[in-house]
């Protein structure tokens, strides 16, 4: 028989690609310009922040002989930012391990891309945390009879709700956003769209389910499960009027009307962008706060340049932190961001707005060691952690503009 191309093709030297080409998104705003924004305030698993809110009431003018007013102080409160913790843990088996060192066939250094890929995965979870409020929802189900394959709606961030899902990944379901427990517990199999996937089974999933990550699974145990407590407050809680969120780092808004930022919204009825919403809507974060920028969606961003084209009105760029770079509105930049909620607009006063940690990201490596043996297989582990959470001492000083359909 000839020797063949497909016979020595299993002694031939193989030349690879050294470059991994990247398919994994990174790309996001808010942690570039809000969430580097680190100020460390007083307090240890808890931080605190003290905060002015009222004048001295003992005034008056009157004649020589006026009566002079009862005596005033300024007022005081404190504002209490509670730790959330976050981990990103990953395994690599000793061969691969040994094998990435050796072996010019490995495309990457195997330990190296995994360290890289848990800092830049834990930021992409920060990153839409960031807009969020906390509740850990990701999005609901969309299914009057759910079936293996779900479709997904209401979006908590961005604009697809399957944009921050992965194939099997875990996720929990339950009817109350702000549950501790889990009604189901079921792993996607498949991502078919921006809007469905599938999973294992739909026993315990009804229509309008709140979807959530599912935190602390360990070997598939469905007893460990507490959304709805856990992450980081974003900008859908930082800047709100009650809407969102009624207690904001345990000041309550009802009762502190100065804790509540200014919110130009339609009651969930979507409306077109106008000027005017924009303007009013700006000015009013303007009248206390200095915004530097203005963070939007794609759709919203794209509906602002119609507007300006309908009009023949062309508006030049500029660039924020990171190299990003917006349309000029009113002398600020407004910013597309894919996680910003898709109908909604952010001011920003970025002095007012800060990531209080206990310490930066980092490895668990308090004995040493980053690497820590798997006690059961030739494997090794790692841990990533970050002990943080979004603050905000002026919630009055930005404004929100929501409702908006492209």
């Amino acid at each position: 028989m000839a020797q063949s191309m497909t016979n020595l093709a299993n002694v031939a030297l193989r030349i690879y690609d050294k470059v991994v080409h990247e398919q994994v998104f990174k790309k996001n705003v808010l942690f570039q310009n809000i969430l580097s924004n680190v100020a460390h305030k007083q307090g240890a698993t808890s931080k605190y922040l003290s905060v002015h809110y009222g004048r001295n009431v003992g005034f008056a003018a009157g004649t020589e002989t006026v009566t002079l007013p009862i005596a005033g102080n300024q007022q005081y409160n404190q504002a209490t930012i509670a730790m959330k913790y976050m981990f990103q843990t990953i395994t690599v088996t000793d061969v691969a391990l040994q094998a990435s060192k050796r072996s010019k066939e490995l495309l990457v250094n195997v330990l190296e891309s995994e360290y890289n890929g848990a800092k830049n995965d834990m930021q992409r979870q920060m990153s839409r945390m960031g807009y969020a409020d906390g509740s850990g929802v990701i999005c609901r189900v969309n299914a009057a009879s759910p079936a293996t394959t779900l479709i997904l709606d209401t979006p908590m961030v961005g604009k697809n709700p399957t944009d921050y899902l992965e194939v099997n990944m875990w996720c929990n379901f339950d009817s109350d956003p702000a549950s501790v427990t889990s009604a189901a517990y079921e792993k996607i199999t498949a991502i078919l769209s921006n809007t469905s996937v599938t999973v294992v089974s739909v026993s315990g999933i009804a229509d309008d389910d709140y979807v959530f990550l599912a935190h602390n699974v360990a070997s598939g145990d469905a007893s460990v499960s507490d959304q709805g407590t856990v992450e980081m407050v974003g900008l859908k809680a930082l800047i709100d009027d009650s809407s969102n969120v009624s207690t904001l780092e345990n000041i309550d808004r009802d009762t502190y009307i100065w804790w509540k930022s200014y919110v130009n919204d339609n009651s969930g009825t979507t409306r077109s962008l106008t000027e005017n919403l924009l303007q009013t809507t700006y000015l009013e974060a303007k009248k206390k706060g200095d915004p530097k920028y203005a963070l939007t969606s794609f759709d919203v961003f794209s509906a602002y340049g119609q507007l300006l084209a309908t009009d023949r009105r062309y508006t030049q760029e500029m660039t924020i932190g990171g190299g990003f770079t917006g349309v000029k509105f009113n002398d600020i930049a407004l910013v597309a961001d894919y996680d910003c909620p898709y109908t909604e607009v952010y001011f920003i006063d970025p002095s007012t707005i800060s990531i209080e940690d206990l310490a930066p990201m980092s490895f668990l490596n308090e004995d040493g060691a980053i690497l820590d043996r798997n006690q059961t297989t030739p494997a090794w582990n790692a841990t990533l952690r970050y002990y943080a959470n979004l603050a905000i001492s002026a919630p009055n000083k930005n404004a929100a503009l929501r409702d908006i359909v492209q």
